[in-house]
C-alpha cells in the first residue's frame, strides 16, 4: 500500500524556506521519521537510536556536521544534547542559508530545553500528532480551516469530506499509524498498545525521570483514561495514588511534556461571571483510551458511558492537529462558569475568538447550545460553532453555525 502523505509536509517545506533549522516534536510512533523523508527525500538521514549513527555523531558532533552535505535529517535528536550547540555553530557559519537541518525528537522537556538554549532565533518548532481524519481516509483536507482562519462564514458551499462510520473507526483505533493501518488484523491493536505503553513507561519515562516510581505512574496512566475529558483535580489523584499533591501535579506535567496528555486551560477573561479555573485534560489518542478502558468494538464504544467525553477528545485533537498543519497560530481553552454554563473548546488567534460546542448526537434545539449562545453574546463573537452528527450545515442563529463532524 502506498504510504500516506502527511499534511504537514507542505508547511514544513515552507518553514525550511524561512529558517535554517526546523524541529519536529511529537510522541513516539506518530510518523516523524516518515515525515522527514517525505519533506526531504534526497537528504541523508541519521537516527540517534541506531548504535552506529549515535556513536558517529556523539564522538564529535561538529566534525560530523562538517563531514556531511546539507541539508541533513537527524532523527531522535534529543539523545545527543551536544549536537545543538554544534548545529548553532554550523548555522552561524552561513546564517543567511535556510533549510540546513530538519530534526525530530520525542521527548519534549529535554529537547525544548536544548533548542531554546542553543538555537533561539534560528529554529522553527512544529508538533506532529497521529493521523488526521483526512490522512486516514486518504482524502483532501477540508477547506474549513482556512475559512476559520479568515472567519469567512461562507460555509454553505462546503461538502462532506467523511462519513460517520469512518470517523467512528478512526476514533476507536486512534491516530497512531501502525495500529490504524493494521486495524483489520485481529488482536494487533491491543498488542501494539500494550507494547507502546510498556516502552513509554519503561524506556522513555525511566530515562527522562529515573527517580520516578514506575508502578505508581502506571496506575496514574490508568486513572487518566477514566478521567479523560474532565476537569483536573490533582488532590483526588494524589489521594488515590497515595502520593503528595505536588507529586500528582508533577505526573500531569510529565504526561503533558511527553505528548501523552493534553492540558486545556480554562478561559478566564470574563469580568461579569465567576469562572471555573481548574484546567481540563485528556489522553491525546483515543485509541489508547479505548484500549485502557477495555472497549472491544466500535459499537461498544458508541454505547459506552464515556463515549461523549471520548468523542469530544477526538474532535478537539483533530481540530488542533489540522490547524497546526495549516501553520495557523492559535491558543485553545475551555469555558465553564460557576453556574455550569460551558463551552467545550475556545479557539483564539488573529482570526478572533471562536467558541465550539461538541455533541455526539443530533441538534435538539437552542437549549442544547445555551452555553454557546451566552458566550457569543458576552464576548461579541462573530462566529460560534456546533459540531454534531447531523448531515447538513445550518445557520442556527445570527452568529452560530451547525457544522457536522463529517465536514471537517
Amino acid at each position: 500500500m502506498k504510504p500516506i502523505k502527511r499534511e504537514f509536509t507542505a508547511g514544513i517545506k515552507q518553514l525550511l524556506h524561512n529558517f535554517p533549522c526546523v524541529v519536529v516534536l511529537g510522541a513516539r510512533q506518530t510518523g516523524k521519521t516518515t515525515l522527514l523523508r517525505q519533506v526531504l527525500p534526497d537528504a541523508p538521514i541519521f537516527d540517534l537510536e541506531r548504535t552506529g549513527d549515535y556513536e558517529r555523531i556523539t564522538a564529535d558532533p561538529l566534525f560530523f556536521l562538517n563531514s556531511n552535505p546539507l541539508p541533513l535529517l537527524i532523527d531522535e535528536a534529543q539523545l545527543c544534547p551536544e549536537l545543538f550547540s554544534a548545529i548553532r555553530v554550523k548555522i552561524d557559519e552561513d546564517r543567511g542559508r535556510n533549510g540546513q537541518f530538519l530534526l525530530s525528537g520525542s521527548s519534549s522537556p529535554e529537547l525544548l530545553k536544548n533548542v531554546s538554549e542553543s538555537l533561539a532565533g534560528r529554529v522553527a518548532i512544529v508538533e506532529l500528532s497521529g493521523f488526521s481524519w483526512s490522512e486516514a481516509a486518504r482524502t483532501k483536507p477540508s477547506r474549513i480551516y482556512q475559512l476559520l482562519n479568515t472567519q469567512d462564514c461562507d460555509f454553505q458551499k462546503l461538502q462532506p469530506v467523511h462519513t460517520l462510520d469512518k470517523l467512528y473507526e478512526l476514533c476507536f483505533y486512534g491516530g497512531y499509524p501502525d495500529p490504524y493501518l493494521a486495524r483489520k488484523k485481529v488482536g494487533y491493536t491491543d498488542l501494539w498498545c500494550e507494547n507502546y505503553l510498556s516502552t513509554y513507561l519503561h524506556r522513555d519515562i525511566r530515562r527522562l525521570f529515573p527517580g520516578l516510581k514506575a508502578e505508581t505512574y502506571k496506575r496514574f496512566i490508568k486513572m487518566m483514561s477514566f478521567s479523560s475529558g474532565e476537569t483536573i483535580n490533582a488532590s483526588e489523584f494524589a489521594r488515590s495514588l497515595d502520593v503528595s499533591q505536588p507529586t500528582a501535579k508533577n505526573y500531569f506535567d510529565i504526561a503533558q511534556g511527553t505528548y501523552f496528555w493534553r492540558i486545556i486551560p480554562s478561559y478566564q477573561k470574563s469580568r461579569k461571571k465567576r469562572l471555573v479555573k481548574m484546567p481540563k485534560g485528556h489522553l491525546r489518542d483515543t485509541g489508547l483510551i479505548t484500549h485502557l478502558l477495555n472497549i472491544p468494538r466500535i459499537q461498544d464504544l458508541k454505547n459506552h458511558p464515556k463515549f461523549g467525553a471520548i468523542w469530544e477528545t477526538f474532535i478537539i485533537e483533530q481540530l488542533i492537529k489540522n490547524l497546526q498543519s495549516n501553520l495557523i497560530r492559535f491558543d485553545y481553552y475551555y469555558y465553564r462558569t460557576a453556574d455550569q454554563s460551558e463551552v467545550d473548546l475556545v479557539l483564539e488567534g488573529k482570526f478572533g475568538l471562536i467558541p465550539i460546542e461538541i455533541k455526539t448526537g443530533l441538534y435538539r434545539g437552542k437549549e442544547q447550545i445555551k452555553g454557546l449562545i451566552n458566550f457569543v453574546a458576552e464576548y461579541d463573537c462573530k462566529l460560534g460553532i456546533l459540531i454534531n452528527n447531523e448531515s447538513e450545515i445550518v445557520k442556527l442563529t445570527e452568529n452560530i453555525y451547525q457544522i457536522p463532524a463529517v465536514f471537517w
